[in-house]
């Protein structure tokens, strides 16, 4: 199957009122435990890859690996570069072959937020790459007065100026998510969320998808979210898999990583079946 593009596995979860998965990877076993599960319950997938495992795999390799990985899927799959905090690292990603990147200005103030938003998304659009903004402060699970500090969700207000003047394809909110292992459920602002929704007509992004309950992921998928980011908890699920398979000293690290992976591919299949509560399915 073609390469998928961002925006179009974002329509296709707008018009079937799902959230694509997007899941950050760390190798290639991971990115191909992420697309054998879409491929079973036929939903589109993003793969992301964000800066920090950069010391150790080259962004230009992971990248190759899962475009070759997304080009033989029988569902659609996207390669998204996530979490860039500057521009230069956001459009690094571009000749690298990634088809979105994610530029998060959110800790500046809202102008500067949109300075360097709209320049990256002028860049992009160059070369046909679509771009992921953040407006409003998604914290750390660590710290629990970011968690449930309001004055740090996404301001309505502020939206549609964001959205127009910087044209971004996708808008990350903060609504009461946090980033990393939440101390305590969290108590997503649906309210907010509809209101955002309801003021711009573009996909909206929740990051932050680790341990958010059920119920209230269904409330986001409902209320306008088109994507959430996983991350913490699929490499929480691999330490543990992996510390359970090493101890049997029969096994070589590849049967390990086999029997891990199979139970890393259901892992994943749950989290796409809660992101999709009316069961879409591919054609």
């Amino acid at each position: 199957m073609p390469f998928a593009k961002f925006n179009d596995i974002l329509k296709t979860a707008d018009d079937n009122k799902f959230a694509a998965a997007a899941i950050n990877i760390f190798n290639i076993e991971s990115a191909s435990w992420i697309v054998k599960a879409a491929e079973i319950e036929r939903v589109p997938v993003i793969l992301m890859f964000y800066p920090d495992p950069n010391f150790f795999i080259p962004m230009s390799a992971i990248n190759a690996s899962c475009r070759i990985l997304a080009e033989r899927a029988e569902v659609p799959v996207g390669v998204h570069f996530d979490h860039c905090s500057t521009f230069d690292l956001a459009v690094s990603g571009i000749p690298l072959g990634f088809q979105s990147v994610m530029i998060d200005g959110s800790t500046l103030p809202l102008y500067e937020n949109i300075a360097v938003t709209k320049k990256v998304v002028e860049c992009a659009r160059i070369f046909g790459v679509d771009v992921e903004g953040e407006l409003g402060y998604v914290g750390r699970n660590s710290k629990e007065d970011e968690l449930f500090d309001n004055t740090l969700y996404t301001n309505p207000d502020d939206v549609v100026e964001f959205v127009n003047k910087t044209e971004v394809d996708a808008l990350a909110v903060a609504i009461g998510n946090s980033h990393g292992k939440y101390i305590c459920d969290p108590h997503l602002d649906i309210s907010r969320l509809d209101e955002i929704n309801k003021a711009v007509s573009l996909p909206l992004v929740l990051h932050g998808g680790s341990g958010i309950p059920k119920e209230q992921v269904a409330e986001s998928v409902k209320h306008g979210i088109n994507k959430m980011n996983i991350g913490t908890e699929f490499f929480i699920k691999y330490k543990e898999l992996n510390a359970k398979h090493l101890t049997h000293e029969k096994d070589f690290v590849i049967a390990c990583i086999e029997k891990a992976g199979e139970e890393m591919i259901e892992f994943a299949r749950e989290r796409l079946r809660m992101l999709n509560p009316y069961g879409y399915k591919l054609p």
